[in-house]
């Protein structure tokens, strides 16, 4: 059987093995801890940028002087800093690609351990930066940082759902995001002005990389190996099941191993694809659900709305130091949000599918008022009102993207391949997800000095496909073991 017959023996598969369902036991709760501390690195080196930018630059024009010994323009500091700050999601396309190979090689335990390993070099080079008078071990820093990264945010909901029982699978898997949303928040924190916000100590907020980086290092060699992975790449059952006895906390772990011993089965009668395979027969169709999916976490205009909640908090009236701490108190929010939806992802009268829309759909909504409020806005200040709707507006677009499209796109993806493709498709998604995240990084600025607020029409237009396309093709996996899953997908063919 080649690979492009992947998987069309899905619907009598779906008769055989009904899903297992289990509990949140104490080596399971512990691993995804674990698993997860790779997710705050993430979240804490998108926002620690932020805080100390002016500072950094500042300091940029000094060293380059003392390195080359001529004078660095204010405009090519900046560029010189946006560099290191793009550069971030430039690392993160790589490790996101590398993602599924490195997992295969050496296991998904394995390669979260190793990957630590760039975390360090990467807190060193920019925690030592200033110290040693050299602005590019910034630059380089920010760049092993983002390969971290990139290879965590494919590696962690993969080993996720891959240690989860199938009713916990939507709940662990958006542990992540919630990290994530954590990291953000003590980032913005750490970089208030009485804390490490200051020229002498930004450097404390790169080094402050290598506690999480300690803390995974130490505790991951007290987690089981993914069983799936033992068992469907390895081919060690014995190791398998040992592992399942630990994470399911009980001896009695035959109906799963049996189910994932019929997917190894399956999984080893075919070639395992390749990364061109993916794009071919009964791939691509889920490849191709994965991919709209990261886009449209990253093209609902998130990170924009992010950029203008200082510029929309000033126009309310808040001065000096409170729009920052406005910015803080909307993470606080965010993270608020994303710890309901932990919960509502598994519940019984919601899905994957459902949050989305209504995530979506909020987003949709809240961008269309938030130009109108914006308008008003500037036309000066007798319409405070504008402010203050602006203001909720862009609260109510941050809760609506933590409901849905912030976490469940990681997951959903391990969700709907088998063992054999999972590795592939989990890079491809990743990568996809940071090289949309650099579009909007390096278009948004430009785009956004031409129109203005009128620019969130983009994503007003962006977000209202994406609904469509989530209505009409998405299909739902809460609950559903592999087969069922892909089933589904014949259906919405």
């Amino acid at each position: 059987m080649g690979v492009n017959d992947h998987d069309v023996t899905v619907p009598l598969q779906a008769e055989q093995h009904q899903p297992v369902e289990g509990r949140l036991t104490k080596c399971l709760a512990f691993s995804a801890f674990v698993i997860t501390l790779a997710s705050f690195q993430f979240g804490y080196h998108i926002g620690c940028v932020n805080a100390p930018g002016g500072l950094i630059t500042e300091w940029i024009i000094g060293s380059h002087k003392d390195l080359f010994g001529n004078e660095l323009t204010r405009e090519n500091a900046d560029l010189a800093w946006s560099v290191a700050v793009s550069v971030f999601a430039v690392g993160g396309m790589a490790g996101g690609l590398l993602s599924g190979w490195l997992a295969d090689k050496v296991g998904r335990r394995g390669a979260l351990f190793y990957n630590n390993f760039l975390a360090l070099a990467a807190a060193a080079l920019m925690g030592l930066a200033k110290s040693a008078g050299a602005y590019p071990m910034v630059i380089i820093g920010r760049l092993l940082i983002g390969f971290n990264c990139g290879l965590s945010s494919g590696l962690v909901p993969m080993y996720l759902t891959e240690i989860s029982p199938v009713n916990l699978r939507g709940m662990l898997g958006s542990l992540p995001q919630l990290f994530v949303t954590i990291a953000i928040l003590v980032s913005q924190i750490f970089g208030l002005p009485h804390l490490l916000g200051t020229g002498d100590r930004w450097p404390l907020i790169f080094a402050f990389t290598v506690v999480p980086a300690v803390l995974q290092l130490a505790l991951l060699l007290f987690c089981p190996e993914s069983p799936k992975y033992t068992m469907g790449v390895r081919g060690q059952k014995d190791e398998a099941e040992s592992a399942l006895k630990k994470l399911r906390g009980t001896e009695d772990v035959s109906a799963e191993i049996q189910a994932m011993e019929e997917e190894a089965r399956v999984a080893g009668n075919q070639d395992k694809p390749k990364m061109g395979d993916m794009f071919k027969g009964a791939l691509l169709w889920p490849m191709s659900i994965a991919i709209m999916m990261m886009l449209a976490q990253q093209l609902s205009g998130i990170n924009v709305a992010m950029f203008y909640s200082t510029v929309i908090f000033r126009g309310a009236g808040l001065t000096g130091n409170e729009p920052f701490y406005a910015t803080i108190g909307m993470g606080a929010v965010n993270v608020i949000m994303t710890l309901i939806s932990v919960w509502l992802v598994d519940h019984p009268k919601f899905g994957r599918r459902s949050l989305l829309l209504a995530g979506l759909t909020g987003m949709f909504f809240s961008t269309l008022l938030l130009v109108g409020a914006l308008t008003v806005q500037n036309m000066g200040s007798d319409y405070k009102w504008a402010s203050y709707s602006a203001i909720v507006l862009v609260l109510l677009f941050v809760i609506s993207f933590a409901t849905g499209p912030g976490a469940i796109p990681w997951f959903f993806v391990s969700e709907i391949f088998d063992s054999s493709a999972r590795g592939n498709a989990n890079s491809i998604a990743v990568m996809v997800n940071w090289a949309a995240n650099l579009l909007v990084g390096l278009t948004f600025l430009p785009i956004n000095n031409l129109l203005g607020q009128f620019s969130f029409f983009i994503f007003s237009g962006f977000l209202a496909f994406f609904i469509f396309y989530t209505w009409k093709f998405v299909p739902e996996t809460k609950g559903k073991s592999i087969e069922q899953i892909q089933a589904e997908f014949d259906k919405r063919k």
